[in-house]
């Protein structure tokens, strides 16, 4: 059973000091909607570490029990190589903070390209858990959903930064990800043509969505990459041979850009 501090008491408690530069990363963060900020957290609570399809990106288990918690908590994690002890240097670590855009609130203001990415940024980095060092090495520490951004939608190639869209960047550079597939060459195409006709990045387009990315509890269908938001799930019949004017009923049908 879980039990929510007042905002004062979460903004107030302690946490280890380990590294002055991460450190330092940790101190500047602010609470997010849910009460939570970054955290240190202790290599004893991680188990079962084991390799992702990408390189210096693990998946492991963390079990702990939160503040205010009656039981202790497990859940899938995703490990982000930073440094090693000997190499993990205030540049080195500023310079992860601004590819991935920490701490988040930091960003608030930043809208002049995107006016969607100070949502998007705070969907993205809630599940952002903290930092920890295991086997002698500083990792970035994130529920297994963040995974699901740093694979499909990929760094920009201008500016470096972790994107929060499949084609637009906040630096507003253009650039279709090639981190999905639907499997089927014909759809990919429709869904990335409905994102390079786009004129900004405020402009509607496409998504490919993994079906393991969404949940249904029975009653509703909602995605967590995008803070649990409720969908409707509207069977088409595509396949390989699926005739070209199929697509264009699709974009009939449904107002697609």
């Amino acid at each position: 059973m879980l039990r929510i501090p007042p905002l004062e008491i979460i903004q107030t408690m302690s946490w280890v000091v380990n590294n002055p530069v991460i450190d330092n990363l940790v101190r500047t963060s602010l609470p997010n909607e849910l009460g939570r900020r970054l955290e240190w957290i202790p290599c004893s609570q991680i188990t079962d570490v084991t390799s992702s399809p990408m390189d210096n990106v693990y998946f492991a288990i963390r079990k702990h029990k939160p503040p205010y918690y009656d039981e202790v908590k497990e859940t899938v994690i995703m490990m982000l190589l930073l440094e090693s002890s000997e190499e993990c240097t205030p540049y080195s670590v500023s310079e992860f903070a601004r590819i991935y855009s920490l701490p988040t609130h930091k960003y608030n203001n930043d809208v002049n390209q995107f006016r969607r990415y100070k949502r998007w940024l705070e969907y993205r980095n809630e599940f952002i858990e903290g930092f920890t060092k295991y086997d002698d090495k500083y990792y970035m520490v994130a529920d297994k959903c963040f995974y699901d951004y740093y694979s499909r939608y990929g760094f920009c190639s201008v500016c470096g930064i972790l994107r929060c869209s499949p084609v637009w960047c906040i630096c507003g550079h253009k650039e279709s990800s090639n981190g999905w597939t639907s499997s089927n060459k014909q759809l990919d195409e429709f869904i990335k043509k409905s994102q390079l006709q786009t004129n900004s990045a405020n402009d509607a387009y496409l998504e490919w969505i993994p079906f393991d990315g969404i949940k249904d509890r029975g009653y509703e269908v909602y995605l967590p990459i995008y803070c649990y938001a409720r969908f409707t799930l509207t069977p088409l019949e595509i396949t390989d041979k699926t005739d070209e004017l199929c697509y264009d009923k699709v974009t009939y049908y449904y107002s697609i850009v």
